[in-house]
């Protein structure tokens, strides 16, 4: 079996992982509505779709909120240790870039909301309260280190949704009891994500592989990760964030500035599937996932030395 078939299958395997859950949802959101059979086969019939963007469904985006952050792991597959000064990305573009992505399809399956550590971001609850009045997103998952409890009242209404999942983190060096203990308090949907290791991604220096090389690369890594930026959409966040951070340049090619008023709904929907159809991005050259340099490395191992970045 050659290399392109294994990736195909790969990513069509992966995919029937997110029908499956997008049929779980809309079951569980639609039953108390109707006949039990009628709404699982609608779930069904309906939720097919993602196996062609063309209809609009999406399995997957991530969405970061800050790149403040309560660890500093050394690697970061996110580069968010780059990041000197820490912050909060602004909400008026979080605003439209989500809005104006949301424009664009018709369903997905999951939004995920990331940091940095996002419960240190102060527009964790007004992001959260626009991805769950559209009711083209079916759940919203925010990802979370353990290291922080949520104090906001408001926020703690918002997170109690059923929409919304809490994803935990397993590190070893953290005592995420704490917040396990608050959640299941206020009754709110979580999973504790256990890691037994890492892959290292390696650092953010330009590795000038082939042409070859990098198609090669780009087939074995399965790019599930979109990321929402500055209101660029990029295929994975070692884009997104080395774009952010200037040490990816002249890659216009690899993201879609979702936030281009000279661009038309269906102009950018067009762009979004040509995107997905990219053979590699230039991030590649930038990022170890998919080659044999890219090994098992211990979790969320610390940063001692800065400078060593």
């Amino acid at each position: 079996m050659n290399n392109y078939l294994l990736y195909k299958l790969t990513y069509k395997f992966h995919r029937i992982g997110f029908y499956f859950y997008s049929i779980k949802f809309y079951y569980q959101d639609n039953v108390k509505n109707e006949n039990w059979f009628k709404c699982f086969f609608k779930a069904v019939v309906k939720n097919f779709k993602i196996f062609n963007y063309k209809y609009g469904y999406y399995e997957y985006l991530e969405i970061p909120i800050t790149t403040m952050c309560s660890l500093k792991c050394k690697h970061c597959s996110n580069l968010i240790p780059y990041y000197r000064k820490q912050k909060d990305y602004d909400i008026q573009i979080l605003r439209r870039e989500i809005n104006a992505f949301l424009e664009c399809i018709n369903n997905i399956v999951f939004i995920r909301i990331l940091g940095g550590e996002p419960f240190l971001s102060k527009n964790l609850y007004e992001i959260l309260k626009i991805l769950l009045n559209s009711k083209k997103i079916q759940r919203v998952e925010i990802v979370t280190n353990g290291t922080i409890i949520p104090k906001n009242k408001d926020l703690i209404k918002l997170l109690k949704n059923s929409k919304v999942i809490i994803s935990i983190s397993q590190y070893p060096m953290v005592n995420y009891q704490e917040l396990e203990t608050f959640l299941e308090k206020n009754k709110i949907i979580y999973r504790l994500d256990k890691m037994n290791f890492w892959m290292n991604y390696g650092d953010a220096k330009k590795r000038n592989r082939s042409k070859k090389e990098l198609i090669r690369q780009y087939r074995k890594c399965n790019h599930i990760c979109k990321s929402l930026v500055n209101g660029e959409l990029h295929l994975c966040p070692r884009s997104s964030h080395g774009t952010d951070l200037k040490i990816i340049k002249d890659n216009f090619d690899d993201y879609l500035n979702i936030l281009d008023k000279s661009l038309t709904v269906e102009e950018k929907k067009n762009m979004i599937n040509k995107l997905l159809k990219k053979k590699y991005i230039k991030a590649c050259d930038y990022c170890d996932f998919g080659t044999k340099l890219s090994k098992k490395i211990p979790v969320a191992e610390q940063i001692t030395n800065e400078k060593k970045l």
